[in-house]
């Protein structure tokens, strides 16, 4: 029993001396190969820094609450992307570019000022998980049912009526749709 043990820790240590997060841009400059996680949040970034795509093994970025209104071609240097948090920035749409990341499960666009889920949303092969909360968001493009991988999908405290989503809730009963649902009224 000892041995099953000592293999799995020796299996398990490198992994874990890889894998390493960090929050500081200058401190993942020094091992680019070991940041796996990314946050830099709340650091007052006008653009997207040129200097993550060096994070080849990056799966999760967090650059929620900057002043971010788009992103260049170089992100597409990260294959390895699985979640990005762009919330409280300054996008008006959903980044198309961010479709041609193979991996990405996970979109966070929180109280970004979009106003519509486009028909693009279909080439998002791997997205699980779009959050649109407290945004603009106004109209959602009826192809979003074609996106089969998506699972949840949340508008609360979006500018969406119970009205409207009833038809996605009816295409695709399988998709945990977060809404707040407000009067009835329309």
């Amino acid at each position: 029993m000892h041995a099953r043990y000592w293999s799995l820790l020796s299996f398990l240590l490198p992994v874990a001396l890889y894998a390493q997060e960090y929050d500081n841009l200058a401190e993942a400059l020094k091992e680019p190969h070991k940041v796996i996680h990314l946050d830099l949040h709340h650091e007052r970034l006008k653009e997207f820094p040129a200097e993550i795509v060096l994070f080849r093994n990056l799966e999760t970025l967090d650059l929620s609450k900057n002043k971010i209104d788009s992103l260049p071609m170089l992100i597409l240097n990260l294959p390895r992307l699985k979640k990005i948090d762009l919330s409280r920035n300054k996008f008006t749409h959903l980044p198309e570019i961010l479709s041609r990341l193979p991996n990405l499960t996970e979109l966070k666009m929180a109280r970004n000022p979009v106003e519509e889920i486009p028909g693009y949303i279909v080439q998002f092969k791997k997205l699980e998980t779009l959050d649109l909360w407290d945004s603009d968001l106004k109209t959602i493009h009826p192809d979003i049912i074609k996106l089969n991988s998506l699972k949840l999908l949340d508008v609360r405290a979006t500018y969406l009526k119970s009205k409207e989503l009833e038809w996605l809730e009816i295409a695709r009963p399988d998709l945990k749709v977060e809404s707040t649902y407000g009067c009835n009224c329309d």
